[in-house]
């Protein structure tokens, strides 16, 4: 019981100082450094709060790609003004972040104060989903609800993304600033190593995809390690963007959605629930098709640009 409230006061204590660090960093580089180690350890909370689908999301997305973006938005920054790579940026005054830091504290607090006062609940909603489950021909209740009890948050969640990406495009647009490659893939470690974690990414997020059907898995986990095989392969030359996004690209970017929507709205037509998928297959279906428009799409966040080409040795 000790060794147990140790290692989560330890967890703690490097979250609250690596999330000092990252705001009160003084060059930007390392704050970015300090916010993808601030995932991972934000991860291995979840792991141990007993959300491993919340650990898997935080350690792929959280800190794998968000802290992919950042740098590549840092690469991005450093090309426009050299200063940028030493320079903290706007920071604010010590007085006025002590003053939000406490008035963060005491909402947290409240909060909490808050919840100690409610009263548990019925729990009638759990147990409905919970004897349910069967129906679903899955075993995790996350991808159930996720899919079944709350598919139309999933296809929302799935236009932000697109919505995500459209924005992007736009600012792109404006730019004009080609998103320059790394052409270090003529080195032999680096083709050893894309050679080695490409084909990994893939079996990974296929395994976390059919995984997610029982286990702790799903479409946007095996979407974002999908991603990260994508992210290494521009970083090191062998995809290069393109201004203009092919027919293919365009198609996986709304497949994921189109897949969603369409599952969820063809029952009715014969009489059926909305967002009801017609058995296991279907719902495999459905999140395959969110897995390459995850990867697709972030892969093309990353590189700002509307599409990718293959650059043949």
């Amino acid at each position: 019981m000790i060794g147990t409230l140790a290692v989560d006061l330890l967890l703690v204590s490097i979250l609250i100082g690596l999330a000092w660090q990252v705001v009160r960093g003084r060059v930007l580089f390392r704050a970015i450094v300090f916010f993808v180690a601030f995932g991972l350890i934000m991860a291995m909370i979840w792991g141990r709060l007993g959300v491993p689908d919340l650990a898997l999301a935080e350690a792929a997305i959280g800190a794998g790609l968000t802290g992919a973006l950042m740098l590549g938005a840092f690469r991005r920054l450093v090309e426009i003004d050299a200063r940028q790579a030493v320079s903290g940026g706007l920071r604010p005054s010590p007085r006025l972040s002590l003053l939000l830091s406490l008035l963060a504290g005491l909402l947290v607090a409240v909060l909490g104060l808050a919840g100690l006062e409610l009263r548990g609940g019925s729990g009638e909603a759990g147990r409905a989903a919970l004897d349910s489950l069967h129906l679903t021909g899955l075993g995790n209740p996350v991808s159930a609800v996720l899919l079944l009890f709350r598919g139309l948050d999933t296809v929302f969640e799935m236009l932000v993304l697109l919505g995500a990406f459209l924005g992007a495009r736009h600012v792109a647009e404006r730019d004009r600033r080609s998103g320059a490659a790394i052409a270090s893939h003529r080195l032999p470690m680096v083709g050893a190593l894309q050679m080695t974690v490409v084909p990994l990414a893939l079996v990974v997020a296929l395994h976390l995809l059919r995984a997610g059907a029982n286990d702790p898995g799903g479409a946007f986990q095996a979407g974002a390690v999908l991603a990260a095989g994508g992210v290494l392969l521009t970083l090191t030359g062998r995809v290069v963007p393109q201004a203009q996004a092919g027919l293919l690209t365009r198609f996986s970017l709304i497949f994921g959605t189109l897949m969603l929507a369409g599952s969820g709205i063809v029952p009715l037509i014969y009489g059926g629930v909305l967002m009801a998928p017609p058995g296991k297959t279907a719902i495999y279906a459905i999140e395959a098709a969110m897995m390459v428009s995850i990867g697709v799409t972030l892969s093309l966040l990353f590189s700002a640009s509307a599409g990718l080409r293959a650059v043949r040795s």
